[in-house]
């Protein structure tokens, strides 16, 4: 049973000090370098998913591929590059908007029909303007389906729903929780009620950033529970570019995400050991 830690390509868009991207080579270089396992990235087209694998092969990285289906057969693309190149696990954002439950369900059981035909893990994210934008509806669907597996990216949730963790939000809580419980990953970004992405180095933002670490342990505490002793358990840092950071008036940004990243890193290593440790006990 153990952690890894992925690092988001997109998060490293713009990285440098003058707003330019690092060349693909370097900047999994500089992942590697700094501890990461790997990386978060597309899985949808063989001729972008090969180099990117060339590289974090030589590194000794592993690989979380984002895809975006609309239909059922939309994601046999990265089923198959996923059957060729052994991804840690796929993720889904499913790009339909539906307020019907039978039909998200058909949709979500035609993906797990076809997760069956690799032994890579696939998982569905919860993030905005997706199927799962809505709390309430997400939760609708796993009550119809609880063996539905997710990627928890809490942030779409607190930010769409301006969850009040800066005051009683108990049942909220309860809500995000019931979603966790079913979370197999997680994407790693502070969102306060009305911002998807906050500076976490800025110390007006530390109450949002306590809250984030608690709703991470009690998910980490809570996938142990559930895990096998050889399973892994990711958290992707997905400080993304503009427009999720924040910028100034010369379209920069107003921190140092790269420098934040490495925070988020340490952060998620912090709750991990302290989870871990109180699972043994």
């Amino acid at each position: 049973m153990n952690l890894i830690i992925l690092q988001s390509m997109w998060a490293m868009e713009n990285i440098l000090p003058n707003g330019e991207t690092l060349p693909m080579p370097d900047a999994v270089t500089r992942i590697a370098q700094h501890g990461f396992h790997g990386v978060t990235d597309h899985m949808m087209e063989a001729k972008k998913v090969a180099p990117l694998m060339t590289e974090l092969k030589a590194h000794g990285l592993t690989m979380e591929g984002q895809c975006f289906p609309a239909n059922i057969d939309e994601l046999k693309p990265a089923i198959e590059l996923a059957a060729r190149y052994k991804p840690h696990h796929i993720t889904i954002q499913p790009n339909i908007r539906t307020r019907n439950l039978k039909e998200a369900i058909q949709l979500l059981e035609g993906w797990q029909r076809l997760a069956e035909q690799i032994d890579t893990p696939v998982l569905v994210e919860t993030h905005r303007y997706r199927l799962t934008n809505d709390l309430l509806f997400t939760l609708e669907i796993l009550a119809e389906m609880p063996n539905l597996k997710l990627l928890g990216d809490l942030s779409h949730y607190v930010a769409g729903h301006e969850i009040p963790l800066d005051e009683d939000a108990s049942e909220d809580i309860k809500h995000l929780q019931i979603i966790m419980s079913h979370c197999h990953a997680y994407h790693g970004r502070v969102a306060n009620r009305e911002q998807v992405q906050i500076p976490i180095s800025f110390p007006q933002h530390k109450l949002w950033v306590d809250a984030f670490y608690d709703l991470w342990k009690w998910g980490f505490a809570n996938w142990q529970q559930r895990a096998n002793q050889d399973d892994t358990l990711s958290f992707t840092c997905e400080l993304g570019t503009r427009p999720y950071s924040i910028t100034d008036q010369h379209n920069q940004d107003i921190t140092n995400r790269w420098n934040e990243s490495l925070i988020l890193k340490e952060m998620a290593e912090d709750i991990w050991q302290e989870t871990y440790s109180l699972s043994k006990n």
